[in-house]
């Protein structure tokens, strides 16, 4: 049987629509959705860091060589970050602001570390160039880096040892560990690390820490090449010398 032409059209327009309404549907579900994201800057300068958002600009770290707290973005648009000076510009008066990077927001994934680091500007480089920073993403994906344990990142210039309960283990530079060390019945274990130097093994860290069944700690060791001097003011420097180079350990609870 023939359908009629206007029969036909109506059919073809319906079922036009309900094929947009069924991928409409099904869309949001296969939509990638972004990370939740912390950042941490390996700089030798003073300064804080913001994203830029819409006009304005939203502070996701105070200092360098500090973990910043969680933060999720809107979407997967590609975010520009920012250095402010903590100088005020002698003429405008003014604090201003460079940018320092520019990042895609990793997807599929609960939550990411992302660590920038400037290059070393080059020996030829004109006065007032700005340094390219290096980024490092590292997923937080439930499967790798399950509830329950303890992620051990050696980002530093030498053999690291860690010991978290009775779990105790060692990481060369660039590596990624991942332990799983029993607790007390309050979630308790000590915590220790410490780094190998031609002297032998320096101690950096010793506590007692909460890891719950329900949560996961990472822990960063980094290398600061001027000991981290931005964190001294000009009196205390005079009085005890410049900061030699050392190591940081810094840690953080992740739940994802």
């Amino acid at each position: 049987m023939r359908i009629p032409f206007k029969f036909r059209h109506w059919a073809l327009v319906i079922g036009h629509w309900s094929f947009a309404l069924c991928v409409f549907a099904q869309n949001p579900a296969d939509d990638p959705k972004p990370s939740k994201l912390r950042f941490l800057f390996l700089d030798e300068t003073p300064g804080a860091y913001a994203l830029k958002i819409d006009t304005g600009f939203k502070q996701i770290s105070s200092a360098p060589y500090a973990i910043s707290p969680p933060f999720t973005p809107a979407g997967l648009n590609r975010l520009e970050i920012y250095k402010t000076n903590p100088v005020p510009d002698p003429v405008s008066g003014k604090n201003t602001r460079v940018k320092v990077a520019t990042i895609t927001p990793p997807a599929n994934t609960s939550s990411a570390l992302v660590i920038l680091a400037p290059r070393p500007l080059a020996a030829d480089a004109l006065p007032g160039a700005l340094p390219v920073y290096d980024v490092e993403f590292i997923d937080s994906d439930p499967q790798a880096y399950p509830l329950g344990t303890v992620r051990i990142l050696n980002r530093g210039h030498a053999v690291m040892a860690a010991q978290f309960g009775e779990e105790t283990v060692t990481s060369e530079p660039g590596s990624t560990r991942i332990v799983r060390p029993a607790t007390d019945p309050r979630f308790r274990l000590r915590a220790k690390v410490a780094t190998q130097t031609p002297g032998g093994w320096e101690m950096l860290d010793s506590n007692v820490t909460i890891l719950k069944a329900d949560t996961r700690i990472t822990g960063v060791l980094v290398f600061s090449p001027s000991g981290m001097r931005h964190l001294y003011d000009e009196s205390t420097l005079y009085g005890r010398g410049l900061p030699p180079p050392g190591h940081v350990w810094l840690m953080y609870s992740d739940p994802p």
